[in-house]
């Protein structure tokens, strides 16, 4: 479990919040999973934590604040998890086989944080902004397209690319990932691999120069 909390080093009150922070956080992660978003209340992480709402409400003001201490922490985890496979991935050397790591990586992703992951789900389709929007701490996803842009179009510049949007794809990509996660929490039995490795054909086939097009 991730935590954001911050505090002077070395304080054992400082450690006994964090430690009790990442307790509510999880609970609220337990809660929205098997309840639901609307009943994953104060008062149930709470109950869930084994202390009173004014425990919960001392550390996170109200239930905004603890679904976005949520959000932070499983967007943290799936960094942790992601980045350095990614990067294993050599995409500056090798942007022409990024495709099929970056595909694998966020399958594995769901796999390794599949119930920190539900509840994300849970979490964007239910919790909006004054504006009626998804929370801005999801913002992340544009971030995610514009770096895998970056990197279709650098496989482009070095040739072992075709011709073809790179934005297009990258965000295409992301879209299919995404609506993988939510057929997910919706069938938690379904096979994630073979899923991904038909995603991997279809966006190598996309990608490669037409030369290697096989009819």
């Amino acid at each position: 479990m991730r935590t954001n909390s911050t505090a002077p080093a070395g304080a054992a009150s400082t450690f006994t919040q964090i430690k009790r922070r990442d307790q509510l956080v999880a609970c609220a992660i337990d809660a929205i999973v098997e309840v639901g978003f609307a009943r994953a209340s104060v008062a149930e992480v709470a109950r869930r934590a084994g202390v009173s709402k004014g425990v919960v409400t001392y550390h996170f003001a109200a239930k905004d604040e603890l679904i976005r201490a949520v959000i932070a922490d499983v967007l943290a985890s799936m960094s942790e998890y992601l980045e350095p496979r990614l990067l294993a991935a050599d995409p500056v050397q090798h942007p022409e086989r990024f495709i099929a790591p970056y595909i694998t990586g966020w399958i594995g992703c769901y796999r390794a944080l599949s119930h920190q992951l539900l509840a994300l789900v849970g979490i964007y389709n239910n919790f909006r902004d004054e504006s009626g929007l998804p929370s801005p701490e999801f913002d992340a996803r544009a971030r995610d397209i514009e770096i895998v842009t970056h990197v279709l179009e650098h496989g482009q510049a070095d040739g072992g690319l075709g011709s073809f949007d790179p934005r297009v794809i990258a965000t295409v990509m992301k879209a299919a990932l995404d609506d993988l996660l939510t057929q997910y929490a919706a069938n938690p039995d379904m096979d994630l691999e073979a899923y991904g490795a038909h995603l991997v054909a279809l966006f190598e086939r996309a990608t490669q120069p037409a030369t290697d097009i096989k009819e």
